[in-house]
């Protein structure tokens, strides 16, 4: 048999949706995204092929913080067990370093443990633990006093709040943006508060993010931080904002003391990642 990586290509499509189509009961989100994936020019998306014939997936992203993401990684039930995995991963950590990224992060479910297996084969290790709680059917949210907007010259306040807390050491100092951490560094921070994306609420902050899978949308806290009370306000705020959105969610590291909070505010653990992480090599 004769594997070879290479690029993906529009026609890979059919063969590798015939197999993924069937991932996690087949409500696996690939077949929703691989249209935008094939187009977008600001990732990599690669195949294995045997005899010519795809099997096997992955994509690396490239991070507004320089970090590269990986995701989408998936085998053929036929070909698992071979090594494909590793192949696409040392692949794609090839092209994100000459791509210039120090860092590598991916994430995983909490118990798919045959894939924790395989990343940590990959050099990767586990930072941090994070849940999404989101809301439950009929809840309801409002606008709650003293949450406001943050502005361009509040940066030196939070990100000061941000990297004092709690939830910056639990969680990797990372900010989700959908599925993807990426590092809250200054400039990250910085882009935020242009796009008025950071809240406020004495102690409190969140990082509110736009997500999209298929023809889902999503209203997202990346980032909650901040005393109890005032990050539940926060949530509160953010959730009653107006829009077509198909999910409501926020994620909070493991170990957090606002898991109680939002607990009792009504929302629910969907489910559990792990964030995993590998240096870039040195020379």
């Amino acid at each position: 048999m004769r594997l070879k990586v290479r690029k993906a290509r529009p026609s890979d499509k059919m063969p590798l949706m015939s197999f993924i189509k069937d991932v996690w009961g087949g409500h696996d989100y690939i077949p929703q995204v691989w249209d935008d994936w094939i187009r977008d020019e600001s990732a990599k998306m690669f195949v294995v092929e045997a005899d010519g014939t795809p099997i096997a997936l992955n994509r690396v992203r490239f991070l507004r913080d320089g970090s590269a993401w990986f995701e989408g990684a998936r085998v053929h039930p036929d070909y698992r067990r071979m090594g494909l995995a590793s192949m696409l991963g040392d692949n794609a950590m090839k092209v994100a370093i000459k791509k210039g990224a120090k860092v590598f992060r991916l994430t995983s479910g909490s118990r798919n443990k045959a894939s924790h297996g395989q990343v940590a084969k990959m050099g990767f290790v586990e930072v941090a633990r994070f849940s999404v709680y989101d809301t439950q059917k009929g809840g309801r949210f409002r606008h709650r006093a003293g949450v406001r907007i943050a502005e361009k010259n509040d940066f030196e306040s939070v990100m000061r709040a941000i990297e004092d807390s709690e939830e910056y050491r639990l969680g990797r100092g990372v900010l989700w943006d959908g599925f993807a951490a990426v590092s809250l560094t200054p400039a990250v921070v910085k882009e935020a508060l242009n796009e008025n994306c950071v809240y406020f609420c004495n102690s409190a902050i969140a990082i509110r993010r736009l997500g999209k899978e298929g023809k889902d949308v999503w209203n997202q806290i990346g980032y909650l931080s901040g005393d109890p009370v005032p990050a539940v306000k926060l949530v509160d705020s953010i959730f009653a904002m107006k829009g077509r959105f198909d999910w409501r969610f926020v994620m909070v590291p493991k170990g957090s003391q606002l898991v109680g909070a939002l607990k009792r505010h009504g929302l629910r653990r969907s489910f559990s990642n792990v964030l995993f992480e590998r240096m870039a090599a040195k020379g």
